[in-house]
């Protein structure tokens, strides 16, 4: 009997302490997951602010002088390897692209601009002012309206209406042509000493 108990008491040892060490063990295991799992919120952009346009939507926008003449299109945006806007490549002159040139610009030296726009709104239409007796008609009769934000229509639509530079179009087409950066395979082939001549063997 006295061996029974103390078997009985040695077994709830061991289960006591085999439960401890699963206890301590689990915890450890569930945090390195979590550590693991867990990124820096600042890795991530979740929307797209008020202010911010989409760097593709840009090529094709309209470029008007300080004469408000059209002088051309946005062609390209040149970027380095932290994201800034080193140059704008504008695509001056020609028709249909034929016999145009590409000028580029810092791109601090345009401005953009985006024409106010206006939506109905489910308000009635002011009344008629005191005093006035006679048929209201014309703007009276039309719903109410309200302006919108031009920088949130840029944002939503991703680009401005208009880029404004303040230049001519005289000077533009005056401007050195902007010139892309050459194939450098090509460059050294093309520079590369000329093999010598085999000489030719006597028969």
């Amino acid at each position: 009997m006295k061996s029974f108990l103390l078997g009985c008491i040695a077994a709830t040892t061991l289960g006591i302490a085999a439960a401890a060490a699963a206890d301590t063990s689990t915890p450890a295991a569930a945090g390195d997951k979590t550590a693991d799992a867990t990124t820096p919120s600042e890795v991530f952009i979740d929307k797209q602010d008020v202010g911010l346009v989409r760097a593709p939507k840009l090529v094709g926008v309209a470029v008007y002088d300080s004469n408000n003449t059209n002088v051309g299109k946005i062609a390209d945006i040149m970027l380095d390897h932290n994201g800034e806007v080193k140059a704008v490549v504008i695509g001056v002159g020609g028709f249909l692209g034929i016999g145009s040139k590409d000028v580029a610009v810092p791109f601090s030296s345009l401005h953009w601009q985006t024409e106010k726009r206006s939506v109905a709104t489910d308000e009635p239409p002011a009344a008629n002012p005191a005093g006035n007796t006679g048929a209201m008609t014309g703007s009276a009769d039309k719903p109410a309206a309200k302006a919108v934000d031009p920088a949130a229509t840029e944002a939503y639509q991703g680009y401005p209406d208009r880029a404004i530079i303040d230049v001519t179009q005289a000077q533009l087409k005056s401007a050195p042509e902007f010139k892309y950066a050459e194939n450098p395979e090509q460059k050294m082939n093309a520079t590369a000493p000329a093999a010598p001549a085999t000489p030719a063997q006597k028969p």
